[in-house]
C-alpha cells in the first residue's frame, strides 16, 4: 500500500504548520494542527494577554494535549487542553466504498474519501471570566483562520460549538478551575493507492490462515 495523496492535481496534502511536513496520518494531523495553530496564534499576544511560549517558565498559558496535562498544576496558569474525537469515512466514491478510480493495466486501485472528525478544545482557568474569554479567542480563530487552516490540509471547518462554563472540584484541595469547552468539527480529504501485488499478497495470507 502506498500513500499518494500528493499525485494527482487538487487533492489536498496534509502539513504541520510548524514543521511544514507531510503528516500522512489523519488522526495526528487533526490533533497536531489544532494545536500548533493555537501555540503560533497565542505567541504573537502582547505580553501580559495569554502570551505563549514554548519555554514552560516564561509561557503566560499552557496549549497542550489531554496526555501531557496535569489537573493538579491547572491552578498555575490558564490552560488550553485538546483531546480528539472520533474520525469516520463519509462514504464517497463509486457505490459509496470510497473507490475513486481502478488502473484496468496494473490492477492498481485508488481511494479517495473526506473524513469527518473532531477535536475538543478545554479552556481552563481559576477564573471565570479569564476562561470565558480565552474560549471566545479560540472558538473565534478557528471560524476566521478558516482559508489559512485549509491551506495545511483541513479540507473544511464545518462547524463550532462552545459550551457553558464548568466548575471543577478537586476532591482535598481548595483550588477552583473554571472549564469552558469547544468543540472544532472538520472535514479531511484522504487518498491513497493499494497495488495490486499488495492485495494479491493479502488474498494469499488469509487463504493460508483459512486452510490451517
Amino acid at each position: 500500500m502506498s500513500i499518494t495523496e500528493d499525485a494527482k492535481p487538487g487533492t489536498m496534502v496534509r502539513r504541520g504548520i510548524a514543521s511544514n511536513e507531510h503528516i500522512p496520518n489523519a488522526a495526528v494531523f487533526l490533533k497536531r494542527t489544532a494545536l500548533e495553530f493555537l501555540q503560533i496564534l497565542f505567541s504573537q499576544r502582547a505580553e501580559g494577554s495569554f502570551r505563549y511560549s514554548p519555554d514552560d517558565t516564561l509561557t503566560e498559558i499552557s496549549i497542550t494535549d489531554i496526555h501531557a496535562f496535569d489537573l493538579r498544576n491547572a491552578s498555575q496558569r490558564p490552560h488550553i487542553v485538546a483531546v480528539r474525537g472520533p474520525l469516520s469515512w463519509q462514504g464517497q466514491g463509486l457505490g459509496g466504498g470510497s473507490l475513486e478510480q481502478r488502473n484496468m493495466r496494473t490492477g492498481d486501485r485508488t481511494f479517495n474519501d473526506l473524513m469527518i472528525g473532531s477535536v475538543a478544545l478545554s479552556c481552563l482557568s481559576r477564573e471565570a471570566v479569564e476562561a470565558e474569554q480565552i474560549a471566545h479567542i479560540v472558538f473565534n480563530s478557528f471560524k476566521f483562520f478558516r482559508p489559512i487552516l485549509q491551506k495545511y490540509g483541513f479540507f473544511t471547518i464545518k462547524s463550532q460549538s462552545i459550551g457553558s462554563e464548568a466548575l471543577i472540584e478537586q476532591e482535598g484541595s481548595d483550588d477552583r478551575t473554571y472549564i469552558v469547552p469547544i468543540q472544532i468539527t472538520a472535514m479531511i480529504q484522504d487518498r491513497w493507492t493499494l497495488e495490486d501485488t499488495a492485495a494479491r499478497r493479502l488474498e494469499r495470507i488469509i487463504v493460508d490462515s483459512m486452510i490451517k
